[in-house]
């Protein structure tokens, strides 16, 4: 089985605004739906889950009467921590579903993209994938970003396989425009609008 993640239980500070990152407007519409509407359109997920926290109780709330996606609680400690917990979650089930993670705050990653990197990581022979992009990519388009090594950013998709243990990764580098905008900040809903 193939399942969907998406972190959907950040603080989202950067953002600067009195809403929770997942439900912010963009163009009329919340974060989390672009991301839930990409998946549901994806011919590779089996289901979608939605892993809220204590820092998105107006997410969770919003979400609880949309029937096409789970919600999991999690302790909203980090990213990482995060990861971690739902990956055994998942691991108690069955250790060989593949689960691709994907943040709330990436409303141009449509299905096509998603089945893409499926099938990329289908043919690799590694437990995880990790979707980068090129900085020089993002520096062209005027895209701010926080974290870069050896000149790759991480998209905010990543796919593992359901066991809670370190995972040899593929890295997979991408210079598409989906993969680049993700929305932190009102600069980058400024940049969003330009490449809507």
């Amino acid at each position: 089985m193939i399942y969907a993640v998406i972190m959907a239980g950040g603080l989202g500070t950067r953002l600067k605004m009195d809403v929770e990152k997942p439900l912010y407007l963009f163009r009329e519409k919340p974060l989390i739906d672009y991301v839930i509407d990409n998946l549901l359109k994806s011919s590779l997920i089996d289901d979608i889950f939605v892993a809220v926290s204590p820092n998105t109780s107006r997410t969770k709330e919003y979400l609880s009467s949309y029937n096409k996606v789970n919600i999991i609680d999690t302790l909203g400690n980090g990213y990482v921590d995060d990861l971690s917990f739902l990956v055994s979650r998942f691991e108690q089930g069955s250790p060989l579903d593949t689960l691709l993670f994907i943040n709330a705050d990436l409303p141009f990653i449509s299905s096509e993209c998603i089945d893409h990197v499926l099938k990329k990581y289908k043919d690799t022979n590694c437990d995880s994938l990790s979707v980068y992009i090129p900085s020089k990519f993002l520096d062209d388009l005027g895209v701010k970003y926080e974290y870069e090594y050896n000149g790759l950013v991480p998209s905010g998709l990543n796919i593992l396989v359901s066991k809670d243990i370190i995972q040899e990764e593929e890295e997979l580098i991408i210079s598409r425009l989906e993969f680049a905008i993700n929305i932190n900040s009102l600069d980058d809903v400024d940049v969003a609008n330009l490449f809507f």
